[in-house]
């Protein structure tokens, strides 16, 4: 059983008489172990198909499945729950509450899911490699120490997915490819990675890539 499935999303956005069509009946698959890359011009629909697939945004057509259970037209609270006990966000910044440290983003993470584990946040920031770095500020920190603090947080409960939006974005060749090789490790222990992204490296090493165009999976 597929951790994710998303079956014929449409979503639309009317501006005055005008409409657009951000996503015309796209379809997508995620197995556990899986790192599959999202790709496309911008404006092609990858940030709004994300926002449909962790249920922060509703889709006017088709409907997405999580571990199995209808996500889409739940109640907020519903989806919430849901989205907090199986799925983790990385966006590409503001991933990071300015005035908690490094290891308290991770916790309010935890605490936020009633999954609160000091051993795990203690692995998770040497994981990412920022032991040293674990009681610093935001504004304390490098983009790439940022970006990988992101990441911890993102984990934090341990979900079965990781959706990840331009994570590499505003980060150095280096981060990239440390960024890169955790998505690796992640792999390796069965976890599932969703990423819309630019980047031909990370296309490189992805197990599939899903093409969009207009809002419409072209391949993938």
């Amino acid at each position: 059983m597929p951790i994710l499935e998303a079956f014929e999303l449409y979503r639309f956005y009317h501006a005055r008489e005008e409409e657009t069509l951000a996503l015309r009946g796209a379809s997508i698959q995620i197995a556990k172990g899986e790192i599959v890359v999202v790709m496309g011009a911008s404006g092609s629909g990858k940030s709004t198909l994300l926002a449909c697939l962790a249920g922060l945004d509703e889709p006017d057509g088709g409907y997405v499945e999580l571990v199995g259970k209808r996500l889409t037209r739940r109640p907020e609270f519903e989806r919430a729950r849901m989205r907090a006990a199986n799925i983790g966000i990385l966006l590409q910044s503001g991933n990071l509450f300015e005035y908690l440290s490094v290891e308290d983003n991770i916790r309010l993470k935890m605490h936020l899911a009633r999954k609160l584990d000091e051993q795990r946040v203690k692995d998770l920031i040497a994981w990412v490699g920022l032991q040293e770095r674990s009681k610093a500020r935001p504004s304390q920190l490098s983009g790439g120490e940022a970006a990988r603090a992101g990441l911890a947080v993102a984990l934090a409960t341990n979900p079965s997915l990781l959706l990840a939006d331009e994570p590499t974005g505003e980060v150095d060749a280096e981060t990239e490819l440390k960024l890169l090789n955790l998505f690796k490790a992640r792999r390796q222990e069965g976890g599932a990675t969703l990423i819309a992204t630019h980047s031909n490296l990370l296309a490189a090493h992805a197990d599939r890539i899903i093409q969009l165009q207009d809002g419409r999976v072209i391949y993938g």
